[in-house]
């Protein structure tokens, strides 16, 4: 799905040298789709010294990288090599805005947000909360406000040196930042009152709510607060509501239904 959070003229494959490991091997998988190799080999001929960064820092994925260096790209135009640079940029949008959290902090879901849509959802006064995939601390710093101790855990080293900068430009003392990711969570079982997370759980439902449940103390909360957009949505996640999710729905400003989740983990 094409978000057009970024113009993608505006960037380079340079951009590539802040991504993180997981993240390229993500990018990089796609061997069997011949069109994507070549986009892929056009979009980095002219970068390499990106080719050679992600060789070393995902060594994983160096077939494919081999796959882009049998392309002969010497006769395309330096136009048509921009215009499969752009495309690819667009077609990595979202991870091309984790390397620049201050346009990620622009982005419509976190821009025209509200931290009430957080707060009628829970009460986290004297909580400890876990904030997954925290991103630039959207629902990180909103919980701050009311929770005693937030954990934010994020899998991406720029917006993990975004919010830890934030912490200290704004002297917050009861925020700490950690790497991890959703169904691996670097914490021990019963440690949180509240666990919150936004876009954070579809990929694989049971494992996911599985481990959040895992680090969840009995009779804890576990509150799904997504941003807003403009995305005009015909109903609530299926998969969460069989799960036994509650769900509560509001308009953003730019007239997108959201729909918000939340269910108490008995064990």
């Amino acid at each position: 799905m094409v978000y057009n959070w970024i113009d993608a003229k505006a960037y380079k494959m340079d951009c590539f040298l802040f991504f993180d490991r997981w993240i390229l091997d993500f990018i990089f998988q796609n061997i069997e789709d011949s069109d994507y190799v070549g986009d892929m080999a056009k979009a980095l001929y002219n970068y390499p010294y990106v080719k050679e960064f992600i060789r070393k820092k995902a060594p994983e994925v160096s077939g494919f990288m081999d796959a882009i260096d049998r392309v002969d790209c010497t006769k395309y135009s330096l136009a048509e090599l921009r215009e499969a640079e752009t495309k690819i940029l667009q077609m990595h949008e979202t991870f091309v805005v984790y390397a620049f959290p201050e346009v990620m902090n622009r982005v419509n879901y976190i821009r025209n947000w509200s931290p009430e849509y957080l707060y009628r959802l829970v009460d986290l006064t004297e909580k400890t909360v876990l904030d997954v995939g925290a991103g630039t601390g959207r629902l990180t710093f909103a919980a701050a406000k009311m929770a005693k101790k937030v954990y934010a855990s994020e899998p991406c080293d720029c917006l993990r040196e975004y919010m830890r900068d934030y912490i200290k430009q704004e002297k917050i003392t009861n925020v700490k930042v950690l790497d991890g990711f959703v169904e691996n969570l670097p914490f021990e079982d019963n440690t949180f009152d509240v666990v919150i997370g936004g876009h954070v759980v579809g990929d694989d439902y049971d494992k996911e709510i599985a481990e959040i449940t895992r680090v969840l103390k009995d009779g804890g909360i576990i509150v799904l607060c997504n941003g807003d957009d403009e995305f005009k949505r015909k109903g609530p996640d299926q998969e969460l509501v069989k799960r036994g999710f509650e769900w509560f729905v509001h308009e953003s400003i730019e007239g997108g239904i959201i729909y918000d989740y939340r269910i108490r983990v008995k064990k």
